[in-house]
């Protein structure tokens, strides 16, 4: 049985963007079950306060294994919150691949617990207190749903503290101690699986009952992810056990349109099958199961590793995501969503005679219909970009991953709600520095494009001088994410993301429009070229979104 290797850093990841100034009685906050002590900042920005691993629920451990999360006991002392908890059991991705591990585990990885459930939060000192009313923004990590956590350095959110917003990051269990089902878990709880789904509800529980006392409204809160954060984000919001209500949600490489839930017998199914690649009797007990050591309970190489939500009647209750959509649970929620260029699907091809034959099969009858051969001319050295491009732009079948899905949902919501929910869509394009070492590796810019997850550096304005050390950042890169910073932070504000001193964004409305974020910033709108009326048309019928004819 093969076992993964759980991985420490020497001591926890501490912030590496700025430096602790000493404590101070001012800084500190009540919760509805105790005081908690937050640190301050010098560094990038003045009088940025974090409170770090203040407790949401209690620690799922022992009998809490595989249960819903129950409220953190009561504190009498006040809980000094200067360090950054445990990140959640996993299985590692990223930590062990380029260009994640020099970019973003640069410091190693923190170490692990099942202990996990605690959130952060980022504001400044001068309004801790219930007055301050400033919006607030939740953000669930990527990484699927198996791994990463909430402090990587690209995520640091002392940007959005300093654009006067209360920036909340959310720590929840993942894969195998939040997703997985079996009948033995069926049978004592009436459902199993979605323990992960489970602690963002209780985490946007807590932030709605005290956020105030740190500045935050708890009437104007927009969710955010990337990746797997925006499956979070998204099926959080699809769930009838939401009560809190989200007026806003950005979408970084994952806009879910057509994701499908496993039913309850399948995650079921799939877990009895994980246990046996464990070497475990499937019908082994429950107290037996919560007895095992967590280390002991992940086994990477299973096909069967539980990191998904399944269908379970309470948490989860549509088939899917875009049932969620088509019935109007997105309708009144403003979204902002994009995808990184070249992180699409697309055919892998080396020459234009390749390139023609793989598209004649992609596109079947929209191949003639747009005389396709004429409208992209590629050559034998062309062939490849061009594939990879056309994948980010609207040929491609990943539905996170593709530029035109996102018009078209926006265009969907717009007309659906006669103009009232405005969406907007981004394409980054932006290539991070590279260093002449990283030339003919996997780390090269000719490699890479604008890597997945890239675009946090910018959109967090998290760039700092020596983060990572293997970016050499250039003067250009610091503006970009400075404005992108700004048009995030006014959408948070108040869903809209224009402002002054910023190129006018246009809404994926009847214009479907759209800017992108690269050697420059421009700005997409107006009547589609035939190329992006092809696009459209394949990415409507791929995706099954509504025709003309079923609106």
């Amino acid at each position: 049985m093969k076992k993964i290797v759980l991985l420490a850093a020497a001591t926890m990841l501490i912030s590496s963007f700025s430096s602790i100034a000493a404590e101070s009685t001012e800084n500190i906050v009540d919760t509805a079950y105790g005081k908690v002590q937050g640190i301050y900042h010098t560094g990038a920005y003045e009088d940025i306060v974090e409170f770090r691993g203040i407790p949401y629920a209690a620690p799922p451990v022992g009998e809490l294994r595989w249960k819903a999360p129950e409220d953190p006991e009561a504190w009498d002392d006040v809980l000094v919150c200067d360090t950054y908890k445990d990140i959640p059991m996993q299985v590692l991705g990223g930590a062990e691949v380029e260009p994640y591990r020099s970019d973003l585990y640069y410091d190693g990885v923190p170490q692990m617990s099942e202990d996990c459930l605690y959130l952060n939060i980022m504001t400044t000192g001068d309004s801790l207190n219930p007055d301050a009313k400033k919006p607030v923004f939740v953000w669930f990590h990527g990484g699927g749903l198996n791994s990463c956590y909430t402090f990587e350095p690209e995520g640091n959110g002392e940007a959005f503290a300093q654009n006067g917003i209360v920036f909340v990051s959310v720590e929840q269990r993942l894969g195998l101690f939040g997703y997985l089902s079996l009948p033995q878990l069926s049978e004592e709880q009436g459902q199993s699986g979605n323990y992960g789904l489970m602690d963002q509800i209780k985490a946007m529980e807590w932030i709605k009952e005290n956020i105030a006392n740190f500045g935050g409204d708890p009437e104007n809160i927009t969710v955010g992810g990337q990746s797997g954060g925006t499956t979070k984000a998204m099926s959080m919001e699809a769930s009838p056990m939401m009560d809190v209500e989200v007026g806003r949600l950005i979408l970084e490489s994952g806009l879910k349109y057509g994701s499908p839930f496993r039913t309850q017998e399948e995650a079921e199914q799939n877990g009895a099958s994980y246990l046996e690649d464990l070497g475990l009797d499937k019908e082994i007990s429950l107290e037996e199961l919560r007895d095992m050591e967590a280390a002991d309970l992940l086994d990477a190489g299973s096909k069967f590793y539980p990191g998904s939500m399944n269908q379970d009647g309470l948490y989860v209750t549509y088939a899917s995501l875009k049932d969620a959509v088509d019935e109007g649970v997105f309708d009144d929620v403003a979204i902002l969503s994009g995808t990184n260029m070249g992180e699409g699907s697309y055919p892998q091809v080396t020459n234009a005679e390749e390139f023609y034959v793989q598209y004649k099969e992609v596109l079947g009858d929209l191949y003639d219909k747009y005389d396709f051969e004429n409208l992209v001319k590629v050559s034998d050295s062309s062939a490849g970009i061009t594939s990879r491009q056309l994948g980010t732009y609207g040929l491609g079948t990943n539905m996170s991953r593709n530029l035109m899905l996102n018009r078209i949902f926006g265009k969907m919501i717009s007309e659906r709600t006669d103009g009232a929910t405005k969406n907007y869509n981004y394409l980054f394009s932006q290539v991070t520095p590279e260093s002449i070492t990283d030339i003919g590796t996997d780390r090269s810019s000719a490699n890479q494009w604008a890597w997945h997850t890239s675009e946090m550096w910018y959109a967090f304005n998290s760039i700092r001088e020596g983060v990572p050390e293997v970016r050499e950042w250039r003067d250009w890169d610091y503006e970009l994410a400075e404005k992108m910073n700004q048009y995030w932070s006014n959408f948070i504000k108040c869903g809209d993301p224009n402002g002054e001193g910023l190129a006018v964004w246009p809404a994926a409305d009847e214009g479907m429009g759209y800017i992108d974020f690269g050697a420059g910033i421009a700005v997409h709108e107006g009547e589609l070229s035939e190329l992006e009326q092809l696009m459209e048309e394949y990415t409507t019928e791929y995706f099954k979104f509504p025709t003309e004819a079923e609106k």
